[in-house]
């Protein structure tokens, strides 16, 4: 029979809420990112650009975290919700890998590249599940708040795509039904 480990891959990785204390070795960050800095994309472009949030950093991304909770529940008038659950979606984590897409001046462009960003992502969400280390991939208040960008050093041509909380699996979640790609395909021949 043959093997197919990109498909066993895509087909067991899950997606990851709680992790081990064990820290992710810098070696093996950087050769995750070396994975997704392989990403395809048109024209070569190479959008992406990788900030990694690891060690002190995270306690500090958690409260900017919970202190944009705050402002949006202040502004929208409910309830603030779970404070500490909210600081340890960041902090449980052994690093934080933002995506980050430089953007064309090129309007057309910038469209191609936010997708080869995400695969970007994607690669790396794979590559990391491949060795044994669960990812969670997110967007939200810590990618649109403005409060994020001097936290990240972003400059003016830089958007983030999403980031990555990454770390060893505590507990992997069991598979949810998903729709065969038979039911979502139609074919046009």
């Amino acid at each position: 029979m043959e093997e197919f480990p990109v498909l066993d891959t895509v087909r067991q990785r899950r997606t990851v809420y709680r992790f081990t204390d064990r820290q992710i070795e810098r070696e093996v960050l950087s050769e995750l990112l070396e994975a997704a800095a392989n990403a395809p994309n048109h024209r070569h472009t190479e959008p992406w650009r990788f900030i990694v949030v690891r060690g002190p950093a995270l306690a500090r991304l958690g409260e900017l975290r919970v202190a944009l909770q705050l402002e949006r529940s202040a502004r929208d008038g409910k309830p603030a919700g779970n404070l500490d659950a909210m600081r340890e979606e960041v902090t449980q984590a052994s690093a934080v890998v933002y995506v980050v897409q430089h953007l064309d001046p090129d309007e057309r462009r910038r469209g191609e590249d936010y997708a080869s960003c995400a695969i970007s992502a994607y690669i790396l969400q794979l590559t990391a599940w491949e060795r044994g280390i669960g990812a969670r991939w997110s967007t939200g208040q810590l990618i649109t708040s403005p409060k994020v960008r001097p936290f990240l050093g972003l400059a003016d041509d830089e958007q983030p795509v999403c980031y990555l909380a990454l770390g060893y699996p505590d507990e992997v979640p069991r598979p949810w039904r998903k729709r065969s790609a038979q039911e979502l395909t139609r074919y046009i021949e």
